[in-house]
């Protein structure tokens, strides 16, 4: 947003009946709306989210509500997505930190027993940002065929360019939507009061133009105050804050400024260079914002991605846009199919892990993001990098950490994603020889109704018969169509790259033996495929253990009972958090745990990998020719697995469960105290659960399915002692459940 932007605006914003949108169709800025909408406002806010992970539990029916009043109104939406992000970060990792120290600050007090405090604490923390709730929006509007696109950059730019082109009739978003010429931008929705709030961008130039008593602010100085002021793209001028201009709100200080040095924001910043802190830096950063924004690119009418100024853009646009990539890359990322953070790695070089939830103080959690990542990364950049220019098949990408330790020249060290040279590409061998036609897997994956696509995929792998048939090279005069076939063989190529099948005979590794028996065991409950997907990467990560150690500085750990009734909790309980709490849309009630919460961050740290790599996969599908480009991509990005993450509420509850049954001297194996202690938990501890003792029986039951897949493991794959661990504790457990 322009900095002061609601101050500035205060008399010159304008009201409007909904009714006059009626049959209209309005540009809406995703992240913006779930910033107004969801995140801050008093019907949607859930202040736990960051005590918990995963969504806001109410995410879906809120999204539901706004779009049956647009339809109330014959309003179409049209969503746009931020894509790509050519800002430069001072700090890439300050926001992330500064609100994981919040949270931090919020545990103190819950574990100091003020739980309104701590409730209150966690409700002032912006961690989870509007672009982590991206792919629940996505995944909603395209079940409610609304249409949505994401922008090969910023939302901003696209949203100016549809209302130029009268693709949309008016434009729902963000301030900085101005500065790309937009006539006027919707600036929030009153459903109750049937009205909208906007501001005309005439009406902002007109009030400079009064500020400095100029009868004419042209667009250039329009454009200069604004990112002068202070712009995503460009941090406030440090001038501008000095101690006899703090009075004056920003972009009034900055017109100010700019009509006094020549009417130029050059002028300002090339006179002004050697005011701290940024100094001459600021001058080059100043010129990369201002061409960044005059020639940004939009997808045009035509389907081309252009700059809005193509036919003046300067030749080392490279300097501020980054490297050109190829359309169809981005009309993948237009409808979903790849998320905009993977390409930003590859195209950047740079990989930036921020802070979890939690704070990320443990050892583990750092280790799984220096390092035990790597390995599920590498093939995910090396696949999408045999997809693009050669320039990008020789360069390594560096992953910093926000714990990283700065070197002497100013940088944090950084760890290596290695790429491949493209005469020794293994990832693309890996995935080639899977083209499977509808007609080789139906009837054999149709022999598995109870299940979903992803049971399904890893069930028919025991047919031998299939799998002799499933080794096909592209067919480029018969490429793979349907939306079944390029969801199939995604996930099949995903198993290849985690090496859970030969990527020769297509033959079950050892691995993937273990997995087809953790499918088995749910006995068709596809809400738990993904699960155990995620719990066999976790064992192979050693990290799916008993150890209540893990992270020693939390709380929130099992804490009844023997060491052994703690571990076997704590195992047990990592297992549901791989599970769903059904819980009413409201926001959550019920015990915390920071312990959970910081398992939770790996759990869906691994998930997230794991997404990155199918998205790849079906990316390189498109892009090498092997599926048709008519497909309906947008409903296979929401099929495909690994989507949303998840919350930590089930965890707690399972362990909340199994303490609670050792209280006082009750049997903790008997009916009745069983019993009790669900009626206590569903009614004083989880009273917005749908079916507690439903959820636990669930969680237990694909505890079932994880345990005999560990049992089934050969000695090399699963170590003894560590089966051993997980049959003590279902002996454990099945005296509890």
């Amino acid at each position: 947003m322009i900095r002061d932007f609601v101050q500035w605006t205060a008399t010159l914003g304008e009201t409007g009946e909904l009714e006059q949108l009626r049959n209209c169709r309005v540009g809406i800025e995703a992240a913006e709306y779930l910033n107004q909408r969801i995140l801050n406002h008093p019907r949607a806010k859930e202040p736990l989210v960051p005590a918990l992970g995963g969504l806001p539990l109410a995410l879906t029916q809120h999204i539901e509500d706004d779009l049956a009043q647009f339809r109330s109104f014959d309003i179409e939406p049209v969503f746009v997505f931020s894509g790509l992000d050519i800002t430069k970060h001072d700090d890439p990792f300050r926001q992330k930190e500064t609100e994981a120290s919040v949270n931090i600050n919020a545990w103190t007090l819950y574990d100091g027993h003020e739980a309104e405090a701590s409730v209150a604490k966690f409700g002032q923390s912006t961690y989870v940002t509007p672009e982590d709730l991206f792919r629940a929006l996505q995944s909603t509007l395209t079940e409610r065929n609304i249409r949505w696109t994401v922008a090969p950059y910023s939302a901003w730019a696209q949203l100016a360019y549809l209302e130029k082109h009268e693709y949309v009739h008016a434009v729902y978003g963000s301030s900085d939507i101005l500065i790309f010429e937009c006539s006027k931008i919707i600036t929030s929705w009153d459903f109750e009061a049937r009205h909208f709030s906007f501001v005309r961008r005439e009406k902002c130039v007109a009030d400079l133009s009064k500020f400095v008593g100029a009868p004419n602010i042209s667009d250039d100085i329009f454009l200069d105050t604004c990112i002068l002021a202070g712009t995503p793209f460009l941090p406030t001028h440090p001038i501008l804050d000095a101690p006899n201009r703090a009075e004056l709100i920003k972009p009034h200080s900055a017109v100010k400024t700019i009509m006094n040095n020549g009417q130029s924001g050059y002028s300002v910043v090339v006179n002004n260079n050697d005011v701290p802190p940024t100094g001459k830096e600021y001058v080059t950063r100043y010129q990369k914002a201002r061409l960044a924004i005059k020639n940004h690119p939009v997808y045009t009418e035509e389907g081309k991605v252009e700059p809005q100024n193509s036919g003046s853009m300067p030749n080392d646009a490279g300097q501020y846009l980054g490297q050109r990539l190829p359309d169809e890359i981005l009309h993948y990322m237009s409808k979903g199919l790849i998320s905009p953070h993977i390409i930003q790695w590859r195209t950047t070089c740079e990989v930036f892990e921020v802070p979890p939830m939690d704070g990320g103080l443990s050892p583990e959690y750092r280790d799984l993001v220096s390092s035990k990542l790597i390995p599920l990364r590498t093939p995910a950049v090396n696949l999408l990098s045999s997809t693009l220019h050669n320039w990008y098949r020789h360069q390594s990408l560096h992953q910093t950490h926000w714990y990283s330790p700065v070197e002497p020249n100013g940088k944090r060290t950084s760890t290596t994603i290695p790429v491949e040279k493209p005469s020794e590409a293994i990832a693309p061998s890996l995935v080639d020889t899977w083209n499977v036609k509808e007609a080789t897997f139906r009837d054999v994956v149709g022999q598995y109704k109870d299940c979903g696509t992803l049971g399904a995929a890893i069930l028919s792998l025991q047919n031998s018969d299939f799998v002799t048939k499933s080794v096909a090279r592209k067919d480029p005069k018969n490429p793979l169509s349907s939306t079944s076939e390029i969801l199939y063989n995604s996930i099949w190529r995903f198993l290849a790259l985690r090496e859970y099948i030969d990527p020769k005979s297509h033959n079950l590794t050892q691995w993937g033996k273990v997995l087809v028996s953790i499918i088995a065991g749910l006995k068709g409950k596809p809400e738990h495929e993904e699960a155990a997907v995620i719990a066999v990467e976790l064992i192979r990560l050693g990290l799916l253990n008993s150890d209540i150690d893990m992270f020693s500085m939390y709380n929130g750990a099992p804490m009844r009972g023997s060491t052994n009734d703690k571990e076997y909790n704590m195992l047990v309980s990592r297992v549901a958090g791989l599970g769903t709490l059904h819980h009413r849309p409201i926001g959550f009630t019920g015990p915390l745990s920071q312990h959970l919460l910081g398992y939770n961050s790996i759990i869906n740290k691994v998930r997230q990998s794991l997404r990155d790599i199918i998205e790849v996969a079906a990316t390189q599908m498109f892009c090498t020719g092997c599926c048709t480009r008519h497909a309906d991509i947008p409903a296979i990005a929401m099929k495909l697995p690994f989507l949303l993450p998840n919350n930590c509420a089930l965890s707690i509850a399972a362990k909340s469960y199994l303490d609670e049954l050792l209280t006082g001297d009750a049997d903790p194996t008997s009916p009745t105290t069983k019993s009790r202690v669900i009626q206590t938990a569903s009614e004083r501890y989880f009273p917005q659960s749908l079916n507690l003792a439903g959820d636990l029986k669930s969680a237990f039951s694909l505890w079932d399915a994880i345990c005999a897949g560990v049992k089934s493991a050969n000695n090399s794959t699963v170590p003894d002692a560590t089966k051993q661990v997980w049959a003590e504790a279902d002996k454990w457990l099945a005296e509890r459940r």
